[in-house]
């Protein structure tokens, strides 16, 4: 229970982040150079999406993690490249939240996704390599080694 009431949390967080960003770079814009109110006629039209990488969207990483995790799971030894996409393509589906980021993302990470999937990496490990998460860094790593090495 109190699980699903962190993760809730999580992901409100993190799409009230994104709407105050989305909010913050889209009040004033540049258009070829000159800046513009995004109240004036000559603004960009609101609906337009933003150039924004993925990695700068809260919980791109968590979803790659999780429809690899589901794909891995389902996919047998031999699977051929057309078989692993159609797969990736229906994994965000199966996802509780974040299904139409999950669809972008895999789509524009279809081919590294399937070849990393062939592999044996784990989920964090094929997410890293198509580009989708950020590797660990030395902190991450030094407070995982003491936290094991406190266990034992």
């Amino acid at each position: 229970m109190l699980r699903n009431i962190l993760l809730v949390s999580f992901f409100i967080g993190s799409a009230c982040s994104f709407y105050l960003e989305y909010l913050k770079v889209n009040s004033e814009e540049l258009i070829d150079g000159t800046l513009v109110s995004a109240t004036s006629p000559d603004s960009v039209d609101q609906d337009e999406d933003l150039p924004v990488h993925e990695e700068q969207i809260p919980g791109v990483c968590f979803l790659c993690k999780q429809v690899v995790k589901k794909v891995k799971k389902h996919l047998g030894n031999h699977e051929n490249a057309n078989k692993i996409k159609e797969k990736l393509k229906r994994g965000c589906d199966y996802l509780p939240v974040g299904k139409d980021i999950c669809k972008k993302m895999v789509n524009n990470h279809i081919d590294i996704l399937v070849e990393e999937l062939s592999t044996d990496d784990d989920p964090k490990t094929v997410c890293v390599k198509a580009g989708i998460c950020k590797s660990m860094g030395m902190l991450d790593l030094i407070q995982v080694f003491s936290q094991n090495s406190q266990i034992l």
